[in-house]
């Protein structure tokens, strides 16, 4: 029988956020051409937009592999000078997976590995929820993205964990710590 082929999962963090800060340094420096007291607000808007940027660009980085062979999940990621950092846990500590929207400004579907406890979570990857809608006269709820959903019932089945399936919108739990040594529970 063949060795199940690593699941290697990583993060679609969106960039809206760092064009929009961009987009207002643009403007304040366009505005800043009539009124020169517009420049500090395009200057605070570049730094906030630049820090926004590589945030992201660090949580872009971030890679686990799941290896049924080796009964290792892997956490490659970078730290804020893009230094490699590696850490890893035994496969067989988890039990679960599961999927759910963090709500908040920026709502994101998050994807984890449970531990056989129940206590812990392990951040697999973030994605774009998808918005649904029961009809065409009703409010847009967040639901599970399609990549999501299909990485969730990948790695119960390759895996054979219990799949928890879609949880809808909550909080996060407890998170186990990551590479870089906290919690990685910001969306």
């Amino acid at each position: 029988m063949p060795l199940p082929t690593p699941i290697t999962v990583q993060s679609h963090p969106s960039f809206l956020t760092v064009y929009m800060c961009w987009g207002m340094a643009v403007f304040g420096l366009l505005l800043g051409f009539l009124h020169t007291e517009n420049l500090i607000m395009a200057v605070v808007f570049s730094g906030v937009g630049l820090i926004l940027f590589w945030n992201k660009l660090i949580a872009s980085r971030r890679q686990v592999t799941l290896n049924a062979s080796s009964g290792q999940v892997t956490i490659l990621s970078v730290s804020a000078f893009f230094k490699p950092k590696q850490c890893s846990y035994p496969l067989e500590m988890f039990g679960s997976v599961q999927s759910y929207v963090l709500q908040g400004k920026s709502p994101v579907n998050r994807v984890e590995l449970l531990t056989k406890t129940g206590g812990e979570a392990l951040l697999l990857a973030l994605f774009e929820p998808a918005n649904v809608a029961p009809s065409f006269f009703s409010f847009p709820a967040d639901g599970e993205n399609k990549s999501a959903e299909r990485l969730r019932q990948e790695i119960a089945g390759q895996l054979g964990l219990l799949d928890r399936g879609f949880l809808g919108n909550r909080m996060f739990g407890v998170q186990l710590k990551d590479c870089c040594g906290c919690s990685v529970a910001k969306g």
